[in-house]
């Protein structure tokens, strides 16, 4: 990977990248073996964050083959649509899954209809909490 040049800290997570990252949404599609060359090329050239979505189709899977044995080099970023508790936890377990990992460095609600708050009765945001531990 070249030496980084352009490093931005994404706000107050202590998380520093590369200020040009990947969006994983058009690998969807494309070839699993053209993603992973992708994702790897992007590697070589300095990238070191992904952001991608368990809606992304196949992009999760995409993004944990290319880098498996590999994670402790890149930062990844996913997201969640579920507007339950149980949705999140399984959207967690298929995103880690599917990443080939047993942690994710940014996890969001994607597309929200509503922000979930603390006490709002949904139990969103306290799942995001017991999920960061």
């Amino acid at each position: 990977m070249e030496q980084k040049k352009n490093l931005v800290t994404l706000g107050s997570t202590g998380i520093t990248v590369e200020k040009n990252s990947f969006g994983a949404l058009p690998i969807q599609r494309i070839s699993k073996e053209a993603a992973i060359g992708l994702l790897r090329k992007a590697y070589a050239a300095g990238v070191n964050f992904y952001d991608t979505a368990r809606y992304y189709t196949d992009s999760e899977e995409k993004v944990g083959a290319a880098f498996e044995g590999m994670r402790d080099k890149i930062y990844i970023a996913t997201k969640t649509g579920a507007t339950t508790t149980e949705g999140f936890w399984k959207e967690l377990h298929t995103s880690l899954e599917k990443l080939k990992t047993d942690y994710i460095d940014i996890y969001q609600f994607h597309n929200p209809a509503f922000c979930p708050k603390p006490g709002d009765g949904t139990g969103l945001y306290e799942a995001m909490l017991e999920a960061k531990d």
